[in-house]
Protein backbone atom coordinates (compact mmCIF):
# COMPACT_ATOMS: atom_id res chain seq x y z
CA UNK A 1 0.00 0.00 0.00
CA UNK A 2 1.41 3.35 -0.96
CA UNK A 3 1.27 6.43 1.22
CA UNK A 4 -1.39 8.99 0.38
CA UNK A 5 1.13 11.80 -0.10
CA UNK A 6 3.16 9.68 -2.53
CA UNK A 7 0.00 8.93 -4.52
CA UNK A 8 -1.04 12.57 -4.74
CA UNK A 9 2.45 13.71 -5.76
CA UNK A 10 2.34 11.17 -8.59
CA UNK A 11 -1.08 12.40 -9.65
CA UNK A 12 0.16 16.00 -9.55
CA UNK A 13 3.20 15.29 -11.75
CA UNK A 14 1.10 13.27 -14.20
CA UNK A 15 -1.35 16.17 -14.50
CA UNK A 16 1.51 18.64 -15.08
CA UNK A 17 3.03 16.33 -17.71
CA UNK A 18 -0.28 15.87 -19.51
CA UNK A 19 -1.01 19.60 -19.55
CA UNK A 20 2.52 20.35 -20.77
CA UNK A 21 2.37 17.85 -23.63
CA UNK A 22 -1.11 18.85 -24.78
CA UNK A 23 -0.45 22.55 -24.31
CA UNK A 24 2.75 22.43 -26.34
CA UNK A 25 0.96 20.71 -29.21
CA UNK A 26 -1.80 23.33 -29.14
CA UNK A 27 0.77 26.14 -28.95
CA UNK A 28 2.74 25.00 -32.01
CA UNK A 29 -0.28 23.88 -34.04
CA UNK A 30 -0.62 27.31 -35.68
CA UNK A 31 2.98 27.27 -36.95
CA UNK A 32 3.19 23.70 -38.23
CA UNK A 33 1.47 22.64 -41.45
CA UNK A 34 0.37 19.02 -41.72
CA UNK A 35 0.16 17.64 -45.23
CA UNK A 36 -2.81 15.67 -46.49
CA UNK A 37 -0.66 12.53 -46.66
CA UNK A 38 0.28 12.91 -42.99
CA UNK A 39 -3.36 13.42 -42.03
CA UNK A 40 -4.22 10.24 -43.92
CA UNK A 41 -1.49 8.33 -42.07
CA UNK A 42 -2.71 9.68 -38.72
CA UNK A 43 -6.20 8.42 -39.51
CA UNK A 44 -4.92 4.83 -39.25
CA UNK A 45 -3.64 5.21 -35.68
CA UNK A 46 -6.95 4.41 -33.88
CA UNK A 47 -7.47 1.26 -35.93
CA UNK A 48 -3.92 0.16 -35.11
CA UNK A 49 -4.22 0.86 -31.38
CA UNK A 50 -7.56 -0.88 -30.88
CA UNK A 51 -6.22 -4.41 -31.57
CA UNK A 52 -3.31 -3.67 -29.24
CA UNK A 53 -5.82 -3.21 -26.42
CA UNK A 54 -8.11 -6.07 -27.37
CA UNK A 55 -5.65 -8.85 -28.26
CA UNK A 56 -3.97 -9.22 -24.84
CA UNK A 57 -7.33 -9.13 -23.06
CA UNK A 58 -8.71 -11.86 -25.31
CA UNK A 59 -5.79 -14.15 -26.07
CA UNK A 60 -3.67 -13.93 -22.90
CA UNK A 61 -6.50 -14.24 -20.41
CA UNK A 62 -6.87 -17.37 -18.32
CA UNK A 63 -10.56 -18.08 -18.72
CA UNK A 64 -13.09 -19.35 -16.20
CA UNK A 65 -15.59 -21.22 -18.35
CA UNK A 66 -14.55 -24.83 -18.82
CA UNK A 67 -17.17 -25.75 -21.41
CA UNK A 68 -15.70 -23.10 -23.75
CA UNK A 69 -12.17 -24.41 -23.09
CA UNK A 70 -11.43 -21.26 -21.05
CA UNK A 71 -11.81 -19.07 -24.17
CA UNK A 72 -15.04 -17.25 -23.33
CA UNK A 73 -13.58 -13.89 -24.35
CA UNK A 74 -12.68 -15.21 -27.80
CA UNK A 75 -16.19 -16.62 -28.19
CA UNK A 76 -17.74 -13.29 -27.19
CA UNK A 77 -15.35 -11.39 -29.48
CA UNK A 78 -16.52 -13.46 -32.44
CA UNK A 79 -20.19 -12.97 -31.56
CA UNK A 80 -19.72 -9.24 -30.96
CA UNK A 81 -17.91 -8.90 -34.30
CA UNK A 82 -20.85 -10.51 -36.09
CA UNK A 83 -23.27 -8.22 -34.24
CA UNK A 84 -21.16 -5.18 -35.12
CA UNK A 85 -21.06 -6.16 -38.78
CA UNK A 86 -24.83 -6.43 -39.04
CA UNK A 87 -25.94 -3.66 -36.65
CA UNK A 88 -23.22 -1.06 -37.39
CA UNK A 89 -23.71 0.15 -33.82
CA UNK A 90 -20.71 0.58 -31.54
CA UNK A 91 -22.88 1.03 -28.46
CA UNK A 92 -24.85 -2.16 -29.12
CA UNK A 93 -21.62 -4.10 -29.68
CA UNK A 94 -20.03 -2.86 -26.45
CA UNK A 95 -23.15 -3.51 -24.40
CA UNK A 96 -23.55 -6.98 -25.91
CA UNK A 97 -19.92 -7.81 -25.16
CA UNK A 98 -20.03 -6.62 -21.57
CA UNK A 99 -23.36 -8.24 -20.73
CA UNK A 100 -22.53 -11.54 -22.41
CA UNK A 101 -19.13 -11.74 -20.70
CA UNK A 102 -20.79 -11.13 -17.35
CA UNK A 103 -23.46 -13.76 -18.04
CA UNK A 104 -20.96 -16.38 -19.28
CA UNK A 105 -18.62 -15.93 -16.31
CA UNK A 106 -21.48 -16.14 -13.82
CA UNK A 107 -22.84 -19.47 -15.13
Amino acid sequence: MMAASYFWWNVFFLVIGTITIRGSIIAISQRVRITDRTKQLFSFIPSAILPAFIAPAVFFHQGQTGWLFNKERLFILILASVLCYYSKSTLATILFGLVSLFVLTQL
